[in-house]
């Protein structure tokens, strides 16, 4: 199955908390950098990285206590294993959109 080609990802940010921030890192194409509070407490990673980490915390126990209705244990994973489901290509035609599906061998998108 051909992966997505993305040289552009269309959100940069996301907070969702008052101390759970992910910000692009400008010019190192697909990298994030998340942070608390201030930008004194960080961790990064590629947008795969932070998938990874984001289904983990759906699947932990700790969100079947505190929000049950959010708690899915089979989307558990083992953090960086196999291909991402996408290719980040930062110097493909800056002009084209932003993300884009790889042809098939029919010609047309996936």
């Amino acid at each position: 199955m051909p992966k997505t080609i993305i040289n552009k990802w269309p959100v940069s940010g996301l907070s969702g908390a008052k101390r759970a921030n992910i910000a692009e890192s400008e010019g190192l194409g697909d990298w994030f950098v998340g942070h608390g509070k201030t930008e004194s407490c960080q961790f990064e990673g590629t947008w795969w990285d932070m998938i990874c980490f984001a289904r983990n915390v759906l699947a932990s126990v700790n969100t079947k206590i505190a929000a049950p209705s959010f708690y899915m244990p089979e989307l558990a994973n083992d953090n960086y294993t196999g291909p991402t489901p996408y290719e980040y290509d930062k110097e493909s035609n800056p002009g084209d959109q932003q993300i884009r599906s790889t042809p098939t061998i029919d010609g047309g998108a996936t």
